[in-house]
């Protein structure tokens, strides 16, 4: 697990829905709250997008955590789920190209 204090920097393009944006974070391998999702990306409903991620196979491990008498689940990617999913990312860039034309 890594710190969630910021939102991610890379120079892709910027995420479109809810799914997409929560996706890429997790994807940097930082964790993500209920409060991050809010702070960051103005994303009020994270528990029903990890629902919607997880149901579209993505493997998305969770902690219940405690922090000054208020308890919230906290959400990240394990490492090997990381490198697989990078590694398929990768397939598929070389796969496009090797494409016929």
């Amino acid at each position: 697990m890594t710190n969630s204090a910021t939102a991610p920097v890379n120079n892709e393009q910027a995420p479109k829905t809810q799914i997409d944006t929560i996706r890429a974070h997790l994807m940097t391998g930082s964790s993500i709250t209920t409060w991050d999702a809010y702070r960051l990306y103005r994303i009020t409903c994270l528990a029903q997008r990890i629902h919607e991620l997880r149901k579209s196979g993505l493997v998305i491990q969770s902690e219940m955590v405690t922090h000054n008498d208020k308890r919230f689940s906290l959400y990240w990617l394990d490492e090997a789920a990381l490198l697989e999913i990078e590694h398929t990312d990768n397939n598929d860039i070389k796969g496009a190209a090797h494409a016929p034309v």
